[in-house]
Protein backbone atom coordinates (compact mmCIF):
# COMPACT_ATOMS: atom_id res chain seq x y z
CA UNK A 1 0.00 0.00 0.00
CA UNK A 2 1.02 3.67 -1.04
CA UNK A 3 -0.91 4.87 2.20
CA UNK A 4 -1.43 3.31 5.80
CA UNK A 5 -4.06 4.24 8.15
CA UNK A 6 -3.88 3.30 11.84
CA UNK A 7 -6.56 3.89 14.15
CA UNK A 8 -7.86 2.59 17.99
CA UNK A 9 -10.61 1.96 20.12
CA UNK A 10 -11.11 2.61 23.51
CA UNK A 11 -9.89 -0.73 24.81
CA UNK A 12 -6.93 -1.07 27.24
CA UNK A 13 -3.66 -1.01 25.57
CA UNK A 14 -4.98 0.65 22.22
CA UNK A 15 -2.25 3.38 23.05
CA UNK A 16 0.62 1.00 23.06
CA UNK A 17 -0.41 -0.59 20.13
CA UNK A 18 -0.99 2.82 18.26
CA UNK A 19 2.58 4.11 20.32
CA UNK A 20 4.72 0.80 18.59
CA UNK A 21 3.07 1.59 15.34
CA UNK A 22 3.87 5.13 15.10
CA UNK A 23 7.62 4.17 15.90
CA UNK A 24 7.85 1.32 13.43
CA UNK A 25 6.36 3.69 10.29
CA UNK A 26 8.82 6.48 11.26
CA UNK A 27 11.51 3.93 10.35
CA UNK A 28 10.25 2.58 7.33
CA UNK A 29 9.65 5.66 5.99
CA UNK A 30 5.77 4.90 5.47
CA UNK A 31 3.28 7.43 4.46
CA UNK A 32 0.82 7.10 7.20
CA UNK A 33 -1.83 8.81 8.91
CA UNK A 34 -3.36 7.96 12.80
CA UNK A 35 -6.33 8.77 14.43
CA UNK A 36 -5.52 10.55 17.36
CA UNK A 37 -9.23 9.81 18.96
CA UNK A 38 -10.79 6.44 19.39
CA UNK A 39 -13.20 5.02 17.11
CA UNK A 40 -15.52 2.40 16.54
CA UNK A 41 -14.08 -0.58 13.32
CA UNK A 42 -15.80 0.70 10.47
CA UNK A 43 -14.76 4.22 10.96
CA UNK A 44 -11.54 2.34 9.89
CA UNK A 45 -12.82 0.92 6.34
CA UNK A 46 -14.70 4.40 5.67
CA UNK A 47 -11.48 6.80 6.12
CA UNK A 48 -9.30 4.00 4.40
CA UNK A 49 -11.88 3.79 1.38
CA UNK A 50 -12.02 7.85 1.87
CA UNK A 51 -8.16 8.42 1.69
CA UNK A 52 -7.75 5.90 -1.40
CA UNK A 53 -10.31 7.98 -3.30
CA UNK A 54 -8.84 11.18 -2.61
CA UNK A 55 -5.31 10.21 -2.94
CA UNK A 56 -5.93 7.78 -5.70
CA UNK A 57 -3.70 5.58 -4.11
CA UNK A 58 -4.05 1.96 -2.46
CA UNK A 59 -4.03 2.01 1.54
CA UNK A 60 -4.14 -0.45 4.17
CA UNK A 61 -6.37 0.84 7.41
CA UNK A 62 -5.42 -0.87 10.68
CA UNK A 63 -7.58 -0.67 13.95
CA UNK A 64 -7.09 -2.32 16.77
CA UNK A 65 -9.43 -3.75 18.52
CA UNK A 66 -10.40 -7.18 19.99
CA UNK A 67 -14.17 -6.63 19.18
CA UNK A 68 -16.28 -9.14 21.51
CA UNK A 69 -14.29 -10.67 23.18
CA UNK A 70 -12.98 -10.47 27.16
CA UNK A 71 -11.37 -7.25 28.54
CA UNK A 72 -7.35 -8.99 28.25
CA UNK A 73 -7.50 -9.01 24.05
CA UNK A 74 -6.70 -6.83 21.67
CA UNK A 75 -5.43 -7.10 18.46
CA UNK A 76 -5.46 -5.86 15.08
CA UNK A 77 -8.39 -5.57 11.93
CA UNK A 78 -6.85 -5.06 8.40
CA UNK A 79 -8.73 -3.50 5.33
CA UNK A 80 -6.57 -2.63 2.72
CA UNK A 81 -7.15 -2.22 -1.44
CA UNK A 82 -8.20 0.73 -3.85
CA UNK A 83 -11.75 2.35 -3.58
CA UNK A 84 -12.67 4.16 -6.97
CA UNK A 85 -16.00 5.53 -5.88
CA UNK A 86 -17.35 9.01 -4.87
CA UNK A 87 -19.67 7.77 -1.53
CA UNK A 88 -18.56 10.66 0.70
CA UNK A 89 -20.56 13.40 1.74
CA UNK A 90 -18.16 14.90 4.13
CA UNK A 91 -14.58 14.59 2.66
CA UNK A 92 -11.31 14.82 5.07
CA UNK A 93 -8.17 15.84 3.83
CA UNK A 94 -5.12 13.31 3.97
CA UNK A 95 -2.76 14.52 6.95
CA UNK A 96 -0.45 12.69 9.42
CA UNK A 97 -3.05 13.39 12.27
CA UNK A 98 -6.76 13.23 12.16
CA UNK A 99 -9.01 13.29 15.24
CA UNK A 100 -12.93 14.09 16.21
CA UNK A 101 -13.61 15.21 12.32
CA UNK A 102 -13.17 11.38 11.80
CA UNK A 103 -16.21 10.48 13.63
CA UNK A 104 -18.00 14.16 12.46
CA UNK A 105 -17.82 12.73 8.84
CA UNK A 106 -18.69 9.01 9.55
CA UNK A 107 -21.87 10.29 11.22
CA UNK A 108 -22.92 12.23 8.09
CA UNK A 109 -22.38 9.27 5.79
CA UNK A 110 -24.31 7.35 8.00
CA UNK A 111 -27.18 9.97 8.47
CA UNK A 112 -28.36 10.46 5.12
CA UNK A 113 -31.35 8.78 5.47
CA UNK A 114 -34.81 9.68 6.84
CA UNK A 115 -35.29 9.71 10.09
CA UNK A 116 -37.32 6.98 12.01
CA UNK A 117 -39.77 7.73 14.68
CA UNK A 118 -41.08 5.25 16.17
CA UNK A 119 -39.94 3.94 19.53
CA UNK A 120 -36.40 2.35 19.27
CA UNK A 121 -34.21 0.32 21.86
CA UNK A 122 -30.39 1.13 21.07
CA UNK A 123 -28.14 -1.19 23.11
CA UNK A 124 -24.20 -0.54 22.86
CA UNK A 125 -22.89 -3.26 25.11
CA UNK A 126 -20.39 -0.16 26.83
CA UNK A 127 -18.67 -0.53 23.69
CA UNK A 128 -16.65 1.78 20.50
CA UNK A 129 -21.10 1.98 19.00
CA UNK A 130 -20.92 4.68 21.89
CA UNK A 131 -18.57 6.98 20.08
CA UNK A 132 -21.15 7.56 17.16
CA UNK A 133 -24.04 5.95 17.65
CA UNK A 134 -25.38 9.23 20.13
CA UNK A 135 -24.77 11.93 17.64
CA UNK A 136 -26.57 9.36 14.56
CA UNK A 137 -29.53 8.93 17.60
CA UNK A 138 -29.51 12.73 17.79
CA UNK A 139 -30.36 12.98 14.51
CA UNK A 140 -31.91 9.51 12.94
CA UNK A 141 -33.79 7.99 15.90
CA UNK A 142 -35.63 10.83 18.05
CA UNK A 143 -37.62 8.16 20.24
CA UNK A 144 -34.55 6.02 20.49
CA UNK A 145 -33.85 5.01 24.18
CA UNK A 146 -29.64 4.13 24.95
CA UNK A 147 -28.85 1.21 26.76
CA UNK A 148 -24.86 0.54 27.76
CA UNK A 149 -23.75 3.69 26.25
CA UNK A 150 -21.14 4.43 28.69
CA UNK A 151 -17.33 4.20 27.01
CA UNK A 152 -15.94 1.30 29.43
CA UNK A 153 -12.27 0.11 28.77
CA UNK A 154 -13.16 -3.34 29.88
CA UNK A 155 -16.19 -3.27 27.59
CA UNK A 156 -15.34 -6.89 26.07
CA UNK A 157 -16.81 -9.76 26.55
CA UNK A 158 -20.82 -8.87 25.40
CA UNK A 159 -22.13 -11.13 22.12
CA UNK A 160 -25.02 -10.27 20.51
CA UNK A 161 -25.70 -13.76 18.91
CA UNK A 162 -28.17 -16.11 18.33
CA UNK A 163 -29.30 -17.07 22.12
CA UNK A 164 -27.77 -13.51 23.38
CA UNK A 165 -30.69 -11.76 25.01
CA UNK A 166 -31.07 -8.27 25.94
CA UNK A 167 -32.38 -6.62 28.81
CA UNK A 168 -35.31 -4.32 27.35
CA UNK A 169 -38.39 -5.36 25.78
CA UNK A 170 -39.95 -3.71 22.30
CA UNK A 171 -38.04 -3.07 19.12
CA UNK A 172 -34.66 -2.59 19.16
CA UNK A 173 -30.65 -3.59 17.83
CA UNK A 174 -27.48 -4.01 20.04
CA UNK A 175 -24.48 -3.67 18.97
CA UNK A 176 -20.95 -5.95 19.42
CA UNK A 177 -17.87 -4.31 21.43
CA UNK A 178 -16.22 -2.94 18.33
CA UNK A 179 -20.10 -1.83 16.79
CA UNK A 180 -19.42 -3.73 13.28
CA UNK A 181 -22.64 -5.92 13.84
CA UNK A 182 -25.81 -4.34 15.12
CA UNK A 183 -28.38 -7.69 15.21
CA UNK A 184 -31.97 -6.22 15.58
CA UNK A 185 -34.16 -7.87 18.70
CA UNK A 186 -38.02 -8.07 19.46
CA UNK A 187 -39.02 -8.57 22.78
CA UNK A 188 -35.02 -10.09 23.62
CA UNK A 189 -35.00 -12.33 21.00
CA UNK A 190 -32.45 -11.69 18.10
CA UNK A 191 -34.08 -11.67 14.58
CA UNK A 192 -31.79 -13.69 11.99
CA UNK A 193 -30.50 -11.34 9.34
CA UNK A 194 -31.78 -13.64 6.73
CA UNK A 195 -35.74 -13.53 8.39
CA UNK A 196 -35.28 -9.43 8.60
CA UNK A 197 -33.78 -9.23 4.78
CA UNK A 198 -37.21 -11.96 3.98
CA UNK A 199 -39.68 -10.07 5.14
CA UNK A 200 -38.29 -7.02 3.68
CA UNK A 201 -38.42 -8.27 0.47
CA UNK A 202 -41.77 -9.96 0.93
CA UNK A 203 -43.45 -6.64 2.37
CA UNK A 204 -41.81 -4.74 -1.10
CA UNK A 205 -39.35 -2.48 1.86
CA UNK A 206 -36.73 -3.50 -0.78
CA UNK A 207 -35.97 -4.65 -4.02
CA UNK A 208 -33.35 -7.14 -4.66
CA UNK A 209 -32.09 -9.59 -7.75
CA UNK A 210 -29.09 -11.45 -5.59
CA UNK A 211 -27.65 -11.54 -2.47
CA UNK A 212 -24.57 -13.56 -0.32
CA UNK A 213 -25.53 -15.62 2.06
CA UNK A 214 -24.06 -17.34 5.38
CA UNK A 215 -23.14 -20.66 5.15
CA UNK A 216 -25.88 -20.66 8.13
CA UNK A 217 -28.93 -19.51 6.85
CA UNK A 218 -31.02 -22.95 6.56
CA UNK A 219 -32.54 -23.87 3.28
CA UNK A 220 -36.06 -22.73 4.41
CA UNK A 221 -34.82 -19.25 3.88
CA UNK A 222 -33.31 -19.87 1.43
CA UNK A 223 -35.98 -21.34 -0.45
CA UNK A 224 -38.09 -18.67 0.50
CA UNK A 225 -36.13 -16.10 -1.14
CA UNK A 226 -35.95 -18.13 -4.37
CA UNK A 227 -39.79 -17.75 -4.28
CA UNK A 228 -39.73 -13.94 -4.04
CA UNK A 229 -37.42 -13.91 -7.54
CA UNK A 230 -34.29 -13.81 -5.37
CA UNK A 231 -31.10 -15.43 -5.98
CA UNK A 232 -29.27 -16.30 -3.19
CA UNK A 233 -25.90 -17.41 -4.10
CA UNK A 234 -24.51 -19.82 -0.63
CA UNK A 235 -21.22 -18.00 0.64
CA UNK A 236 -18.67 -19.08 3.30
CA UNK A 237 -18.57 -18.09 6.85
CA UNK A 238 -16.12 -14.84 7.86
CA UNK A 239 -17.00 -11.13 7.02
CA UNK A 240 -13.59 -11.15 5.05
CA UNK A 241 -14.83 -14.35 3.13
CA UNK A 242 -18.49 -13.15 2.56
CA UNK A 243 -17.19 -9.82 1.34
CA UNK A 244 -14.95 -11.19 -1.20
CA UNK A 245 -17.69 -13.20 -2.77
CA UNK A 246 -19.78 -10.37 -2.66
CA UNK A 247 -17.69 -7.82 -4.54
CA UNK A 248 -16.98 -10.75 -7.38
CA UNK A 249 -20.96 -11.55 -7.47
CA UNK A 250 -21.35 -6.89 -7.23
CA UNK A 251 -24.36 -8.07 -4.35
CA UNK A 252 -25.29 -7.17 -1.07
CA UNK A 253 -23.59 -9.88 1.47
CA UNK A 254 -24.37 -11.26 4.88
CA UNK A 255 -24.28 -13.38 7.72
CA UNK A 256 -26.72 -14.40 10.25
CA UNK A 257 -25.22 -12.42 13.38
CA UNK A 258 -26.03 -8.99 10.84
CA UNK A 259 -22.10 -8.97 9.77
CA UNK A 260 -23.39 -7.30 6.71
CA UNK A 261 -21.93 -5.46 3.43
CA UNK A 262 -22.23 -4.53 -0.13
CA UNK A 263 -24.57 -1.95 0.22
CA UNK A 264 -25.47 0.19 -2.79
CA UNK A 265 -24.66 4.21 -2.05
CA UNK A 266 -25.84 5.91 -4.85
CA UNK A 267 -25.16 3.71 -7.29
CA UNK A 268 -22.05 2.24 -6.12
CA UNK A 269 -21.29 -0.29 -3.50
CA UNK A 270 -18.92 -0.71 -0.77
CA UNK A 271 -17.99 -4.35 0.63
CA UNK A 272 -16.87 -4.14 4.36
CA UNK A 273 -19.22 -4.86 6.88
CA UNK A 274 -20.88 -2.18 7.98
CA UNK A 275 -23.19 -1.93 10.52
CA UNK A 276 -24.30 1.67 12.22
CA UNK A 277 -24.62 2.64 8.52
CA UNK A 278 -26.76 -0.48 8.05
CA UNK A 279 -28.80 0.32 10.87
CA UNK A 280 -29.81 3.94 9.49
CA UNK A 281 -30.25 1.95 5.70
CA UNK A 282 -32.43 -0.49 6.91
CA UNK A 283 -34.45 1.90 9.72
CA UNK A 284 -34.97 4.12 6.51
CA UNK A 285 -36.61 1.25 4.83
CA UNK A 286 -39.02 -0.59 7.17
CA UNK A 287 -42.56 1.23 7.37
CA UNK A 288 -44.18 -1.44 8.87
CA UNK A 289 -44.25 -3.60 12.47
CA UNK A 290 -41.87 -5.93 13.13
CA UNK A 291 -44.42 -8.51 13.74
CA UNK A 292 -46.26 -7.63 10.56
CA UNK A 293 -42.15 -7.84 8.98
CA UNK A 294 -41.73 -11.57 9.76
CA UNK A 295 -45.42 -13.01 9.18
CA UNK A 296 -45.15 -15.15 6.84
CA UNK A 297 -41.36 -15.99 6.98
CA UNK A 298 -40.35 -19.34 7.69
CA UNK A 299 -38.93 -19.49 11.33
CA UNK A 300 -35.62 -21.23 12.67
CA UNK A 301 -33.85 -22.58 15.69
CA UNK A 302 -30.31 -22.04 15.75
CA UNK A 303 -27.33 -23.72 17.40
CA UNK A 304 -23.64 -23.65 17.63
CA UNK A 305 -21.09 -25.67 19.41
CA UNK A 306 -17.84 -26.37 20.08
CA UNK A 307 -15.59 -29.96 20.55
CA UNK A 308 -12.18 -30.53 21.51
CA UNK A 309 -10.62 -32.81 18.59
CA UNK A 310 -7.43 -33.46 16.72
CA UNK A 311 -6.36 -31.55 13.97
CA UNK A 312 -7.27 -32.54 10.33
CA UNK A 313 -10.58 -32.57 11.67
CA UNK A 314 -12.08 -31.13 8.34
CA UNK A 315 -10.50 -33.99 6.24
CA UNK A 316 -11.27 -36.50 8.74
CA UNK A 317 -15.17 -35.27 8.64
CA UNK A 318 -15.35 -36.10 4.52
CA UNK A 319 -13.74 -39.08 4.50
CA UNK A 320 -16.15 -40.46 7.67
CA UNK A 321 -19.23 -38.78 5.69
CA UNK A 322 -18.06 -40.86 2.43
CA UNK A 323 -17.48 -44.19 4.27
CA UNK A 324 -21.26 -43.82 5.71
CA UNK A 325 -22.40 -43.15 2.32
CA UNK A 326 -24.17 -39.50 3.71
CA UNK A 327 -25.34 -37.20 1.32
CA UNK A 328 -23.56 -33.88 1.74
CA UNK A 329 -21.33 -30.98 0.43
CA UNK A 330 -18.11 -29.63 1.34
CA UNK A 331 -17.11 -26.12 2.76
CA UNK A 332 -15.19 -23.18 0.92
CA UNK A 333 -13.10 -23.03 3.98
CA UNK A 334 -12.91 -27.11 4.70
CA UNK A 335 -15.56 -28.79 6.39
CA UNK A 336 -18.93 -30.72 5.72
CA UNK A 337 -22.69 -29.79 5.15
CA UNK A 338 -25.43 -31.81 5.93
CA UNK A 339 -29.05 -30.96 4.47
CA UNK A 340 -31.99 -31.51 5.07
CA UNK A 341 -35.74 -29.74 4.12
CA UNK A 342 -36.25 -29.14 8.63
CA UNK A 343 -32.76 -27.45 8.80
CA UNK A 344 -29.01 -28.23 8.40
CA UNK A 345 -25.44 -29.22 10.00
CA UNK A 346 -22.58 -27.20 9.40
CA UNK A 347 -19.71 -29.39 10.52
CA UNK A 348 -15.51 -27.38 10.67
CA UNK A 349 -12.53 -26.56 12.33
CA UNK A 350 -12.22 -23.49 13.77
CA UNK A 351 -9.72 -21.33 11.64
CA UNK A 352 -8.68 -19.40 14.77
CA UNK A 353 -8.79 -22.17 17.48
CA UNK A 354 -6.64 -25.23 17.30
CA UNK A 355 -7.76 -28.40 18.19
CA UNK A 356 -11.43 -26.95 18.13
CA UNK A 357 -14.43 -27.93 16.23
CA UNK A 358 -17.48 -25.99 15.29
CA UNK A 359 -21.01 -27.20 14.82
CA UNK A 360 -23.80 -24.54 13.64
CA UNK A 361 -27.49 -26.29 13.60
CA UNK A 362 -30.63 -25.10 12.23
CA UNK A 363 -33.98 -26.88 12.79
CA UNK A 364 -37.72 -25.95 11.98
CA UNK A 365 -38.88 -26.34 15.49
CA UNK A 366 -37.07 -27.06 18.74
CA UNK A 367 -37.16 -30.48 18.87
CA UNK A 368 -35.83 -31.07 15.56
CA UNK A 369 -33.06 -28.84 16.13
CA UNK A 370 -32.08 -31.03 20.04
CA UNK A 371 -32.52 -34.15 17.32
CA UNK A 372 -29.89 -32.43 14.49
CA UNK A 373 -27.59 -31.58 17.80
CA UNK A 374 -27.95 -35.39 19.13
CA UNK A 375 -26.59 -36.64 15.35
CA UNK A 376 -24.19 -34.07 15.06
CA UNK A 377 -22.58 -35.01 18.73
CA UNK A 378 -22.32 -39.25 18.00
CA UNK A 379 -20.79 -38.13 14.61
CA UNK A 380 -18.20 -36.44 16.54
CA UNK A 381 -17.83 -38.96 19.33
CA UNK A 382 -18.00 -41.85 16.84
CA UNK A 383 -15.08 -39.96 14.49
CA UNK A 384 -12.89 -39.05 17.82
CA UNK A 385 -12.68 -42.36 19.62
Amino acid sequence: PKIVVFSRDHRRKGELFQQAFEMYARECGLETCVVGEPVSTTMSPYLGAMFSFLEKKPVMALHSTASHNPPNYNGVKVHAGRFNEEIFPGRLEFSETVGKEVVESYVRWCTQFSPYDRELNIDLSNGAGAIPLPPMASRLFPRARLFNDRLLQDFGGLRPEPGWTVSWGGFGVAFDGDADRCPFYVDSRMIFFSRFLSGMVKEGLFRVRKVVADQRTPPSIIDFLGSCGVKVVVGNIGNTNQSIISRRENALWFEENWHSGGYPVGGSRFYWGEAPFAVAFWLDKLKVSPKRLLEGVPSFEYREERFQVAPGFNSRVVEFAERRGMSYSTLPTGGLRLEEEDGHILLRESNTEIGTAKVFVTGSSPQVLEKKLAFARRLIASMER
